[in-house]
């Protein structure tokens, strides 16, 4: 049976552009705003499972931070959390499957690995957004003594600003799956800030 790769992420992605607004109706609760990185979270209304926005900005073009975090290859570079990270297969122009395996936050747990559907998005008014969605695929099963995780929403929303800045947004809803407890939950999903603060870091040093 054929998937409807377009349709699963494109679902996702309008779900993530109308959480990423701070406003009464989104629920965000401010968790911490300190060097020049605000970080909220949440509930996912649908499933329970806690959501993470990080935001910050930086002197760099959108194209510039696009060409970093929307290239899976790459993020080994920069996530020092990241095993391996690859692409399965390339649906079309924008479109793909990835992979991505990340280490245990604590030592004797296993690792969680994602196989993911990622889209790039360009909007008329210059903003990109890089979207993925966890998904089933079936050649790339279950690996064993890696727990495969779900990785129900996560993106980078790319904001062209006024005076060559660019602000960035990532959102992820992450269920590292098996028995986890509560503390070691909240570590994976403070790996999301740790993420962007990587990434951000080295497009300062390596993009000019």
């Amino acid at each position: 049976m054929q998937v409807n790769y377009e349709a699963i992420i494109d679902e996702a992605k309008n779900k993530m552009m109308k959480w990423q607004e701070i406003n009464e109706q989104n629920m965000w609760e401010l968790f911490s705003n300190k060097e020049g990185y605000v970080v909220y979270t949440k509930k996912n209304p649908e499933n329970g499972i806690n959501m993470n926005r990080s935001q910050t900005e930086i002197a760099r073009t959108p194209e510039q931070i696009l060409d970093l975090v929307a290239d899976i290859n790459k993020r080994p570079l920069y996530d020092e959390k990241v095993e391996t990270a690859h692409v399965i297969e390339q649906i079309d122009a924008n479109t793909r499957i990835i992979y991505v395996r990340i280490k245990p936050p604590i030592p004797f747990m296993s690792s969680r690995d994602l196989v993911m559907v990622q889209k790039v998005y360009k909007q008329n008014d210059g903003v990109y957004i890089v979207c993925s969605k966890s998904i089933i695929h079936q050649k790339t099963p279950p690996i064993n003594k890696v727990e495969r995780a779900e990785m129900h929403l996560s993106g980078w929303i790319i904001i062209p600003q006024p005076n060559q800045m660019t602000k960035i947004v990532t959102i992820q809803c992450f269920d590292p799956r098996g028995d986890v407890p509560t503390s070691v939950t909240n570590q994976y999903a403070k790996l999301q800030t740790d993420m962007m603060k990587a990434a951000i870091k080295y497009i300062a040093l390596n993009y000019k």
